[in-house]
């Protein structure tokens, strides 16, 4: 147990994101619904255009997905030392890995806005 890497599990947690990420965006394409993941129930009840909706957050979805799967499993190995990487590379490689995911978070968050301001009714209360 003393060797336990607590990043293991966050390199899971993404992995696992990114596969969630990828059901929701296909059944996003198929139903055209609005995923409660990416808002409230409450709040996807004002959305004007779930098609439109559905279409333009597709690839985005993709994006993020495939990017989380990717740099979840590649972190995974490289924290269980299944890569060829020395104690340097590895340190960089997840840095590396980590500002990618970031990246991809907030392409997803940027286009997630505009999906909203473009397919929702404002919320007239706020």
């Amino acid at each position: 147990m003393k060797d336990f890497n607590i990043m293991l599990i966050f390199d899971l947690v993404i992995a696992g994101l990114g596969v969630y990420l990828l059901y929701s965006a296909i059944t996003m394409r198929k139903e055209k619904e609005v995923p409660e993941m990416f808002v409230a129930k409450e709040e996807a009840s004002r959305c004007e255009d779930k098609h439109g909706f559905a279409s333009y957050m597709f690839p985005k979805t993709m994006v993020f997905a495939i990017t989380s799967l990717v740099s979840g499993i590649l972190c995974f190995l490289a924290d269980m030392k299944l890569l060829p990487l020395n104690k340097k590379s590895g340190n960089i490689f997840g840095i590396v890995m980590l500002l990618v995911f970031l990246a991809a978070w907030l392409y997803f968050t940027i286009f997630l806005k505009r999906a909203k301001e473009k397919f929702f009714k404002p919320d007239i209360y706020i």
